[in-house]
């Protein structure tokens, strides 16, 4: 585990347990260190990671109580969870929904990134469009793209925004929701809200530019324009995403 001060309250805790075959990804956890509660922006893979980010936190700040944010459903954003049964745990309706319905096949199609047996634990908070701690300057956010299900955090007092999946350098990237229009109304709130930093969960900090070029991407995808890229990593990414919304 990594650690990396965001702003002047955001750790952003990087893990490379799925930097391999066939992922190929960092990982990260965003903690909030608010007044009197952590926010903990995804749970990544189970408790033995959570328990270094709580050894972490409390040595460093002391106790405070747990809030838990999952940005979607996805494993290796959510299998912590069960480190927080007795906490807070916020989502938007969907992304419960899409626990309750497609944990357990997940954890059946990734054994090899099990350390402790996995307790699917579903979010007791959800809403609609947002919730606010507004104590805490913090608002949680609907913002469907990369999934369906998918929201983000703003830190109104950080002026800091955690995208989760939803914005990935330079392009997005495993696109498992095919409204287009939708993810690119997502991208231009992102941009609307003018934040001075941006949290993605599989690679370091970025800035707004990065949002631009996500969104012209899926603008140009929505026009059926030809999109090469030069780099074969990248190339992959993109024909994944052809490839997915083909396949719809």
């Amino acid at each position: 585990m990594e650690y990396t001060y965001i702003g002047n309250r955001g750790i952003l805790f990087t893990f490379n347990e799925l930097n391999k075959e066939p992922y190929y990804c960092i990982t990260n956890v965003y903690v909030i260190v608010g007044k009197k509660n952590y926010f903990v922006c995804d749970t990544y893979l189970g408790k033995y990671y959570i328990n270094k980010i709580k050894e972490f936190l409390e040595s460093k700040y002391g106790k405070k109580n747990y809030i838990v944010f999952n940005s979607h459903s996805h494993w290796d954003h959510i299998w912590g969870n069960s480190e927080f049964k007795d906490n807070l745990i916020v989502s938007h309706e969907k992304c419960r929904e899409f626990i309750k319905l497609y944990g357990e096949q997940e954890i059946k199609k990734n054994p090899d990134f099990i350390r402790d047996e996995v307790e699917l634990i579903l979010p007791n908070i959800t809403f609609q469009k947002e919730i606010s701690f507004e104590e805490e300057g913090l608002i949680f956010f609907y913002s469907p793209g990369h999934s369906e299900d998918s929201s983000s955090c703003y830190d109104i007092i950080d002026n800091t925004l955690f995208v989760g999946d939803n914005v990935d350098d330079p392009i997005p990237s495993s696109m498992c929701f095919n409204n287009l229009s939708i993810y690119l109304d997502t991208l231009k709130k992102y941009l609307e809200l003018d934040v001075d930093r941006v949290i993605q969960s599989h690679g370091p900090e970025i800035d707004n530019n990065v949002i631009r070029e996500n969104a012209l991407y899926i603008r140009n995808l929505i026009d059926g324009k030809k999109i090469i890229f030069n780099e074969s990593e990248v190339e992959r990414k993109h024909q994944e995403n052809i490839d997915f919304l083909l396949s719809i």
